[in-house]
């Protein structure tokens, strides 16, 4: 006796998808569009700390310094609230926020067209709460993980003692201040002008230091970690600040 012939099965409907995903795929999305806009700066970090080696006797605060240097950048460019609006009164007229944002509506938009059992919220290219810093936190540790694989390839060939100490020393560092500066427009709110200048100018002096410091002391083992630690009890605060703006009220008009 024959069985009867199955037909194929429905696609799932979007209660059976899970909400983690829901939440998570606008998150890569945004992420992604992230890291686009930040290929020139990484292309730009990279060259140098595989350079400088090359051409200096004493590399590690310089390539410190690069690694601040560059996590600041992105850190200042995409970080605050008004990087996740279309607000074209962005600090210095700079829309590289908006733009990211708007690629990943984009992007998590044309997906669910082609995916019938998306979400609406995937849809519209949402994020949660704290989603548009977490995005950015994550992006800013994948660029400060390459850049200090390229600085480990670049010491080792110029022959620099404990090459992975110092690559590791400055990605750190640089991974610090990058999510400090996070955690600085975060908490001031919206990315006000003067928020945004004082940071740039706490921004130059840390680098200063640091240099400073890596010129008169050797980077040592415990400088990681406990750049590390505060980097990741930083990133906590700014996500939590970032969820709380998130969360309040966009009024037009306020700078």
């Amino acid at each position: 006796m024959s069985e009867p012939a199955r037909g194929p099965s429905p696609e799932p409907g979007p209660a059976d998808v899970p909400q983690w995903i829901n939440d998570l795929v606008p998150i890569a999305a945004h992420a992604r569009a992230l890291l686009r806009a930040s290929a020139p700066t990484l292309a730009l970090a990279v060259a140098a700390v595989l350079a400088l080696p090359q051409l200096t006797p004493f590399s590690a605060p310089w390539v410190a310094a690069v690694c601040m240097v560059l996590g600041n950048v992105v850190a200042l460019r995409h970080g605050g609230r008004n990087a996740s609006t279309d607000d074209a009164t962005d600090v210095g007229g700079n829309t590289t926020g908006s733009r990211a944002t708007a690629d990943a509506r984009a992007e998590v938009g044309a997906r669910t067209q082609s995916t019938s059992g998306t979400a609406a919220v995937i849809a519209a290219g949402e994020l949660r709460p704290g989603g548009r810093t977490g995005a950015l936190l994550v992006v800013l540790d994948l660029l400060l993980t390459a850049t200090g694989v390229a600085a480990l390839v670049g010491l080792a060939l110029a022959g620099t003692d404990r090459p992975l100490l110092v690559a590791a020393a400055g990605a750190a560092a640089g991974l610090a201040a990058g999510v400090g500066t996070v955690a600085g427009l975060e908490l001031s709110g919206r990315r006000a002008r003067g928020a945004f200048v004082v940071l740039g100018a706490v921004a130059v002096a840390v680098i200063a230091a640091v240099v400073y410091v890596f010129n008169r002391l050797g980077p040592a083992w415990w400088w990681v970690l406990a750049l590390a630690v505060v980097a990741d009890a930083v990133g906590l605060l700014a996500l939590r600040a970032g969820a709380r703006n998130d969360r309040a009220p966009t009024r037009p008009g306020v700078p």
